[in-house]
């Protein structure tokens, strides 16, 4: 943590992402990785993060009064993108261009080159940023050229250079969590899955990466589709550290693949267990086939660690949709993962997705049915927002998307859009669907936030009173939400209007124009 009266040589600035209440804000863990080796080398790193701080102008003014080296900010695509170059564009005016802007995150690394062709972007770093922002710093620091930098993209003059792409860490290398850049307790939440829990934290990755080949999803992508993991006892000390150290009752590891050595899992599993702690834990990694072949002793050893809720990627209740996104797996497959997870005691939650080029409302109706069945066979299964298909670069599906239709933005600020289904009204996000079917397939990804998402989201929230009464509010609503998906209303639904508005005002501001 710093004061205004600290010295500052590198300022990192995370933006909002549209959608940032209770324990739906995680730590930056993209600017904790990267600020580790700087904070080791003895640079002096800030974090301002734009979610949890009200005074985040403020404090961007005082840090560039101290004159750091460069600025750093971090964006994924869609909205984030609008508050990163809000950003941006106060930085370069404050500093009169005189302070490099450095772009990193999700989005610039898969279109790094159009990202530096903006005029509030001087270097992208592609991929992972843990080595290559020392360097960047060091090179700023030194006047020397940027072209020795493994991993950036960079305006000189009016041409955009490209240095050489840099290797994929290894992990087992990375530094601690440098917990003291930020204040903690302003991630530290009631748990949004796990019941009853009240400081629970996002403690980050112990593995990175995955090796499988979904046609939709850029993090695999983004790292060649490589999993690298964290030997057991690195990876029991970012466990165990954090939850002894901010004595927390529950945690998340988001490591994309968490699960897929299940060796490696359950002598984690076991370590936790050896240690004594008692905590709760979920992950947003667990392959459905993998998990599938996990015997029963297994699965209970998870159970016996804290493992309260596993988070799968069922994507799609048709198996023709399946199989054009390379997912691995069948309808049956998911049916049985949910099966199991009763049996042993876990509780799983179920990611769904529509929209994808070629698919047709029967397969749509089959991701519905699936829904419905997996809720049917057991009650206590969790769902996140049937989300509507996006096309994002370097994906397998990318190309398949342009020459179904797809017309991507020319440049850093026609992305801002790209995630919004009121912007996909007309066409531009899944333009193979009539307009009539666009509606009703952004119907229902609203219905099935207030069914599933909105009660759950409530949970975060630290106000016991004001939890109550908005869990009674949105209690009938979910319910009758939840009987329209359950029957395939979607098609008709003006209650819906309220739900957009609200979502407008309330995540994306009064300042906001989504179309």
């Amino acid at each position: 943590m710093f004061n205004k009266d600290d010295d500052i040589d590198v300022l990192l600035i995370y933006p909002k992402t549209g959608i940032d209440f209770g324990s739906t804000i995680a730590p930056p863990h993209a600017f904790l990785t990267i600020a580790a080796p700087l904070d080791k080398k003895g640079y002096k790193v800030r974090i301002i993060d734009q979610r949890v701080d009200n005074l985040w102008r403020q404090h961007i003014e005082e840090s560039l009064q101290k004159r750091p080296i460069c600025v750093g900010v971090s964006s994924m695509t869609g909205t984030q993108i609008y508050y990163a170059l809000e950003i941006a564009k106060i930085v370069r005016e404050a500093a009169n261009g005189s302070i490099p802007i450095v772009w990193g995150g999700a989005h610039p690394s898969s279109m790094p080159e159009q990202t530096a062709e903006d005029e509030f972007v001087d270097v992208v770093c592609v991929g992972e940023g843990d080595i290559t922002l020392m360097e960047l710093v060091e090179a700023f620091a030194r006047k020397s050229p940027l072209m020795n930098v493994k991993g950036i993209v960079f305006k000189d003059g009016n041409k955009i250079v490209m240095t050489p792409q840099r290797p994929l860490l290894d992990i087992e290398g990375l530094l601690n969590v440098p917990w003291h850049l930020i204040d903690l307790e302003k991630y530290i939440h009631r748990d949004f899955y796990i019941k009853n829990i009240k400081r629970s934290l996002d403690i980050g990755q112990t593995s990175r990466g995955c090796p499988f080949d979904c046609g939709f999803c850029s993090s695999a992508s983004l790292r060649q589709r490589k999993w690298r993991a964290m030997s057991v006892e690195k990876s029991l000390e970012r466990i165990i550290g954090p939850i002894k150290q901010f004595n927390l009752d529950g945690i998340w590891i988001r490591d994309d693949e968490f699960y897929i050595d299940r060796n490696r899992a359950d002598s984690i599993c076991e370590g936790i267990i050896k240690s004594g702690i008692k905590i709760k834990w979920y992950t947003s990694g667990t392959r459905i086939d993998i998990f599938n072949r996990s015997s029963d002793e297994q699965i209970k050893l998870l159970k016996k660690s804290g493992a309260d809720t596993l988070k799968f990627g069922a994507e799609s209740g048709s198996d023709r949709i399946l199989k054009l996104m390379q997912k691995g797996i069948r309808r049956e497959d998911t049916i049985k993962a949910n099966l199991k997870a009763k049996r042993c005691g876990i509780t799983p939650a179920f990611a769904l997705m529509v929209g994808f080029p070629g698919e047709t409302l029967d397969d749509i109706n089959q991701t519905i049915e699936l829904f419905v069945q997996l809720k049917k066979d057991n009650p206590k299964a969790q769902f996140e927002a049937i989300g509507t298909y996006t096309a994002l670069p370097k994906t397998p599906l990318y190309e398949l998307a342009i020459k179904s239709g797809l017309k991507p933005p020319r440049n850093l600020e026609g992305w801002i859009y790209w995630l919004s289904d009121e912007y996909d009204i007309e066409g531009r996000k899944i333009p193979w669907f009539g307009r009539k079917d666009r509606k009703k397939i952004g119907n229902l990804t609203y219905m099935s936030i207030l069914a599933n998402i909105s009660y759950n989201a409530i949970e975060g929230i630290e106000n016991n009173l004001l939890r109550l009464a908005l869990k009674l509010f949105i209690l009938p609503i979910s319910h009758f939400e939840r009987f329209k998906l359950k029957n395939k209303w979607y098609a008709f639904a003006p209650e819906l209007g309220i739900a957009r508005y609200l979502r407008k005002k309330i995540f994306y501001g009064s300042h906001r124009n989504i179309r």
